[in-house]
């Protein structure tokens, strides 16, 4: 509690400070930098490379700035409002038909319609000046509709509203970048098998009906990356930045079935879910980065909480049982990096894990064993063959000082198999991917076609199919949730 009070209090002096800092500021034309690029996006494991970037275009804008006007300059002419230059987004219309009957513990308990969904997409990037940026992000949702008395009824629609990115930039020195608020730290190398990548929570509400970048959550945190000679170092604390995102009860993916399967064959009662709080909400990063020719490689050190919970206790009543689901604390150290070679791109992880607790095959026997894990990941990208892009992915996960009564063998592997072909000057593609969860025989496919009629406008049609043959699998009771996707994005 006291930490959580502390970063808090840090953060406002912080927002204080600068606006202090930049009161004398005067806010003209020609301090109105037109910055085009995406600095302000950390979808991809980038934020090193696009420091420098960012740097760079800065300190060409500035140069420009003291250049000669232009004539339309020089005529005093207006130039385009920046509100309107610095407003992006899109908006998606999603149409999800379920293939399968899932049965009665689903609220969808027959082929049908699964969800219609219209989101919208708002962000706008500004400079207080060149060395103080900011992003505004947010995002609407309409749910058209809801599965209720066995049919989806169009009268049960509602509206959520939620902030996301919402940051600030600041750039000290041609050396230093520090970002407060809220934001995606995209980290790894690799895409479906990450094992670094740990420092935002992932919506796994519907997994693998989506892309991968679309499903990690914004946290608030404080981000600084400054180098120290040919090593560049990136510092992270966040706080409250919770867990992933599960589905609800009833809902096709609701997390909570295997358990109450569990219990019902134990003669339980009825359920309820209560997600406690971590103990210690703040969480610390640390990413040694060094570049070398064809590739790179980082050190990553943490001290966080585990995104997934797990089954902390099961509190028994007359009426009902609880299911308290909570956090593991754990610490990382680990490493990523790639290396390209020709027209192959060669990706790798590892990380020790120490503090995850592995469930036991009494599911009433809580909490479960806390074991130290060593992870393990390569992968390869293949561009050899026009237009079509070749990858795989394979992980190993190795328990030490094992226990034979865990649901979990000692060593297990994953794998995901990804291909991607464009055509029509890049105007369609078809997206193509398995991908087996680690020591199960579960397995996510998809297949994917977009294609872009026009400028701003894309045409998605999705087939996801979802396996398990075991009943001990992770996906076994969503086994029939197979879905079709049509979905439009319009970008503005």
């Amino acid at each position: 509690m006291g930490y959580n009070y502390i970063f808090k209090k840090t953060l406002k002096l912080f927002f204080v400070i600068l606006v202090i800092l930049n009161a004398s500021i005067s806010y003209s034309q020609e301090d109105d930098f037109d910055l085009e690029s995406d600095d302000f996006d950390l979808l991809e494991d980038s934020s090193f490379d696009q420091l420098e970037l960012d740097l760079e275009k800065t300190d060409n804008l500035i140069l420009e700035d003291t250049s000669d006007l232009s004539d339309l300059d020089q005529n005093n002419e207006t130039k385009p409002s920046n509100l309107i230059e610095g407003f992006s987004g899109n908006i998606i219309q999603n149409f999800v038909y379920g293939l399968q009957n899932p049965g009665v513990i689903f609220s969808r308990n027959k082929s049908g319609v699964e969800r219609v969904e219209t989101i919208l997409n708002l962000n706008y990037k500004g400079q207080y000046s060149s060395q103080l940026h900011y992003k505004i992000g947010a995002n609407a949702r309409y749910d058209w509709g809801k599965w209720v008395n066995n049919k989806y009824q169009t009268d049960n629609n509602n509206s959520k509203f939620k902030l996301k990115d919402f940051y600030i930039d600041y750039y000290p020195s041609s050396q230093i970048w520090l970002r407060v608020g809220n934001q995606i730290i995209a980290r790894g190398k690799l895409d479906n098998l990450s094992v670094t990548d740990t420092i935002n929570p992932r919506d796994l509400s519907i997994p693998g009906q989506g892309e991968i970048s679309e499903f990690r959550q914004q946290v608030p945190a404080l981000m600084l990356n400054f180098p120290i000679s040919d090593i560049k170092i990136e510092l992270v604390l966040t706080s409250s930045a919770g867990g992933n995102l599960l589905g609800e009860q009833g809902s096709s993916f609701d997390p909570t079935i295997p358990f109450a399967q569990n219990l019902a064959n134990l003669g339980g009662s009825p359920y309820t879910i209560n997600y406690l709080k971590a103990s210690n909400e703040l969480e610390f990063f640390t990413n040694i980065n060094y570049t070398f020719n064809g590739g790179d490689i980082s050190l990553v050190f943490s001290d966080e909480n585990q995104n997934q919970r797990s089954l902390k206790s099961i509190q028994p009543t007359s009426l009902y049982n609880q299911l308290n689901f909570g956090f593991d604390r754990i610490q990382m150290i680990g490493f990523s990096g790639n290396l390209a070679r020709g027209d192959f791109l060669f990706k790798y992880e590892g990380a020790k894990i120490s503090g995850a607790s592995f469930l036991k095959i009494n599911p009433t026997d809580l909490p479960g064993l806390k074991k130290n894990q060593n992870l393990f990941a390569l992968g390869f990208d293949y561009s050899g063959v026009n237009n079509l892009t070749i990858g795989y992915e394979g992980n190993l996960r190795i328990i030490d000082n094992y226990s034979e009564d865990l649901t979990v063998a000692k060593q297990t592997l994953g794998y995901s198999i990804q291909s991607r072909w464009t055509g029509m000057n890049d105007l369609l593609s078809i997206n193509a991917n398995i991908s087996r969860l680690t020591g199960e025989s579960s397995t996510i496919s998809s297949l994917a076609t977009s294609y872009k009629p026009r400028d701003g406008l894309t045409l998605v049609a999705r087939y996801v199919k979802y396996d398990a043959d075991k009943i001990t699998d992770t996906l076994y009771p969503y086994k029939s949730q197979d879905v079709v996707i049509l979905s439009s994005e319009y970008s503005f």
